[in-house]
């Protein structure tokens, strides 16, 4: 077996939220698919993180060897820090022949003596202002960017990650490699109303009425929810759906209960907070429609999933959302509220635009595969590694 094929990668696990964002439902598919390749091909895995971080992946570990940083480096400033002067040297410390970083616009590293190939979902301090807090930003705009640029492949999750990266580090057009997102098609799928999934998705959303769902971290003011919850307040919708937040709090929630108050949504409006992930899909199939309205998503899986399930979608016409849902999605301008009630009541109301996503949305996504996507990260390590080679050579 050539030396090309055989390899040992280390997979950095941090920035991942410890399992509970949609980063790291990126790393809970990919995992096992790249280990199960690799493995396969008679080479290694090493996975290197908090232990937090490990744990919540260990499902998926199976066989790995596991690098935990020390607690010195648990906090989430110091853990970038790590990565960015560290990462790259334990990982070559253990042997590993390249460095794969699936959330490198949390995590880089700069300087890492083996081949580094960087995922970016997204370079959101670029494009949202005061997305995040002050030195969040600065991170993001500045250290972030500065260290993608030492990485030996590049990869963006979507066309419109890709142009933001080139643009950033001022390369050319088709420079950074594109490897989509993909949807597990074996559990996101259509159901009927008698389906033992959505009655527990119904039970969990304690409400009768049908529901729109938003599927994400509660954030602000990039996720939009405000928006989103008065454009809900002002359309038919208020009088016969509920609105569903699911998700974990990131800062948002003492402000959009507020504002759930004073809209008198109460009734209405659930936070369910964070959910498992066998939960997921029944509440994607049980919704009837489900809402992505952020200022700019680097690609918005939850999107892609309700298409598997054949669900409209409420979705924001800027960033990867458009290339996503392509024309099954109802389009709108994030920054206007009227505009997302529209999209709202399309999306309800418009049964010819309904039953088309049902009959379309899941061979849609189809198209769109976490085995390609592990395929095209193995190619993209195996591409760093060559290069590597040749620059030595």
């Amino acid at each position: 077996m050539s030396h090309a094929r055989m390899m040992k990668l280390a997979i950095a696990t941090g920035g991942t939220d410890h399992g509970r964002s949609g980063l790291s439902s990126y790393l809970h598919a990919l995992l096992p698919r790249l280990r199960r390749r690799i493995e396969q091909a008679g080479g290694a895995t090493i996975a290197l993180g908090r232990r937090a971080d490990l744990d919540a992946y260990s499902a998926h570990l199976r066989g790995a060897e596991r690098l935990v940083t020390r607690d010195a480096w648990r906090p989430a400033a110091l853990n970038a820090l790590w990565h960015l002067g560290a990462a790259g040297r334990a990982a070559a410390r253990a042997g590993a022949d390249v460095l794969l970083l699936p959330a490198a616009n949390r995590r880089a590293t700069m300087r890492s003596p083996i081949p580094t190939v960087a995922v970016v979902h997204d370079l959101a301090p670029l494009r949202v202002k005061r997305r995040y807090d002050p030195l969040r930003m600065a991170y993001g705009r500045h250290v972030v960017v500065g260290a993608l640029a030492t990485a030996d492949v590049l990869v963006a999750v979507s066309d419109a990650t890709r142009a933001d990266v080139e643009q950033a580090l001022g390369r050319p057009p088709g420079s950074v490699r594109v490897i989509p997102n993909g949807v597990d098609n074996e559990r996101f799928t259509p159901a009927t109303d008698d389906d033992a999934r959505v009655r527990e998705a119904r039970r969990r959303v304690g409400s009768d009425r049908p529901y729109v769902l938003y599927l994400g971290r509660l954030e602000h003011p990039g996720k939009n929810l405000l928006r989103l919850l008065h454009a809900f307040a002002e359309s038919p919708a208020r009088a016969s759906h509920a609105l569903v937040l699911a998700g974990a709090d990131w800062g948002a929630e003492p402000m959009l209960r507020a504002e759930i108050a004073r809209l008198g949504l109460d009734r209405e409006v659930r936070l369910l907070g964070f959910l498992p992930d066998d939960a997921v899909p029944g509440l994607v199939a049980g919704a009837d429609a489900v809402a992505m309205v952020g200022l700019y998503e680097g690609f918005g899986l939850p999107a892609l999933e309700a298409l598997a399930a054949g669900r409209p979608v409420v979705a924001s016409r800027t960033g990867a959302l458009p290339e996503v849902v392509g024309d099954l999605g109802a389009l709108c301008d994030p920054l206007d509220e009227r505009s997302i009630a529209d999209a709202l009541a399309r999306a309800l109301g418009d049964t010819a635009y309904r039953d088309r996503a049902r009959r379309e949305g899941p061979a849609r996504a189809a198209a769109r595969s976490w085995d390609r996507a592990a395929d095209g990260l193995l190619e993209a390590c195996r591409e760093a590694m060559a290069m590597t080679r040749r620059r030595r050579s």
